[in-house]
């Protein structure tokens, strides 16, 4: 019964969504508009859903994104919070949002802490490759712009993702997340979580583009958390954890924040760092129509694809 009260609220949910964009969005001559299903392997199943803009067009490769919600949320709940469906209506990508199911984790988190789902191949990170391929099945997609974020329990997997499948995606965003093998106690350094994820990367190990954001007050994830993950990627991308440039910004009329840079030798970005003073465990410019929205945050979503625009897979 509580399933099928979930399937009614979702499909409810969904169908307002739906009509909303579509006061704003002329019908499409082309395969567009919102798609939901289900992927079913050995490690279980997940329901998911997501949106395709108006200007898809079968035979033409488009951008995938993978948008993976927090705990105490759902699939929906984090498209209304993100606005991921609106920023791929606007800029031209397929996002897709798989579900954690409720019997898997009763929270509705990732179940990110088990070590079955840390690896390649096995548990949740498989069920969410799973669904990833099977989108890219079904439309048009450009191998070398998959991409993965997520926030809070889904931040963490976002990160193990982009670890686990370097070869799938092409850059990851993590937002109140943690270090691969997470470490609740902040006893472990970021040089460690990323010497274990080249062994988990193993010979598909390459120089993985990561763009990250923390509030300075969140009670949820320690602040220090965001330098674990930056060090971690630094490791893995095999640059110094060392600021390449850091910059002060201002959202007008709200937060103010700071973003770090870290570069290759070549000059190109690999790691962007946003800490943002006096956020708590919310979203950045999310919607003020959920409680983890903070509409005084910079706008994460737009500037994660700014960042994953400039990072397709080599």
């Amino acid at each position: 019964m509580y399933e099928l009260r979930k399937s009614l609220r979702r499909r409810l949910i969904l169908a307002l969504a739906a009509l909303l964009l579509a006061v704003a969005i002329p019908s499409p001559s082309y395969a567009a508009g919102y798609f939901n299903g289900a992927y079913i392997s050995v490690f279980g199943a997940r329901d998911y859903h997501g949106y395709v803009p108006t200007s898809y067009r079968p035979g033409v490769a488009m951008p995938l994104l993978v948008a993976l919600h927090g705990c105490t949320e759902n699939d929906v709940g984090f498209e209304l919070l993100s606005g991921w469906a609106r920023v791929a209506e606007e800029r031209g990508f397929i996002v897709v949002f798989p579900d954690q199911n409720n019997f898997a984790n009763p929270a509705g988190c990732w179940n990110w802490f088990l070590s079955s789902n840390r690896h390649r191949g096995m548990g949740e990170p498989a069920l969410i490759a799973g669904i990833t391929n099977k989108v890219r099945s079904q439309y048009s997609v450009d191998a070398k712009r998959i991409y993965v974020t997520g926030v809070s329990a889904g931040g963490v997997m976002a990160n193990i993702m982009a670890i686990a499948y370097p070869d799938v995606y092409a850059a990851t965003s993590i937002l109140a997340g943690c270090e691969y093998d997470c470490d609740i106690l902040q006893q472990q350094s970021g040089a460690t979580a990323g010497n274990k994820a080249i062994t988990e990367m193993g010979s598909r190990r390459r120089a993985v583009p990561a763009i990250i954001f923390q509030g300075t007050a969140d009670l949820v994830v320690p602040p220090a958390t965001a330098d674990r993950i930056a060090a971690q990627w630094a490791t893995i991308d095999g640059i110094d954890a060392v600021a390449d440039q850091v910059e002060y910004g201002q959202v007008p009329g709200g937060r103010s924040y700071t973003r770090t840079t870290y570069r290759d030798a070549a000059g190109q970005s690999l790691i962007e760092q946003y800490m943002i003073d006096g956020a708590g465990h919310a979203y950045p410019g999310g919607c003020a129509c959920s409680l983890y929205g903070d509409t005084s945050g910079p706008d994460a979503s737009n500037l994660t694809w700014d960042f994953f625009l400039a990072h397709p897979k080599p």
